[in-house]
């Protein structure tokens, strides 16, 4: 069974990252097209979160946690738990947390605003908005593969 949560756990990381950097190379493509395309390409964006990002994060977090409540009852119990098993589960909630509340919710919000007409300005907040939770969650990303590979 642990082999199975430890390969849902991978397969959810790469889903959440590919999927991440894929919008983020898709963000990195809007600053060069003209103000009536945007619409098309958020779209792109917004199915490459929801189709990738999504999944991702759910697994990451379900295999996760079922990984964590096994650990209790445990030898690793009774000894503490390894701090770089603290970082890697504190950034992986965080960076789920924030993927899940702030930047799927504003990219869905994203596809159904005009980025030409009278919501133009919300259309750029919101795309700053996400621009900038792609940059933190991914930093927090970083930092949890950092903690999980510390503690191999």
């Amino acid at each position: 069974m642990r082999h199975l949560l430890l390969f849902a756990h991978i397969v959810g990381s790469v889903l959440w990252l590919g999927g991440g950097f894929a919008a983020m190379g898709t963000g990195m493509l809007m600053k060069r097209l003209a103000r009536t395309e945007l619409g098309i390409a958020m779209q792109v964006q917004a199915w490459l979160m929801m189709g990738m990002t999504l999944p991702g994060t759910l697994l990451v977090v379900i295999s996760g946690l079922i990984m964590t409540l096994r650990l209790y009852g445990s030898a690793t119990s009774v000894g503490g738990f390894p701090a770089a098993l603290m970082i890697m589960q504190g950034a992986g909630l965080l960076a789920a947390a924030l993927t899940l509340v702030v930047t799927l919710p504003t990219v869905t919000r994203l596809t159904r605003l005009d980025p030409v007409g009278a919501h133009a300005p919300l259309f750029d907040a919101l795309k700053r908005r996400m621009a900038l939770m792609g940059m933190l969650t991914g930093a927090l990303a970083v930092v949890a593969l950092t903690g999980g590979v510390l503690m191999r």
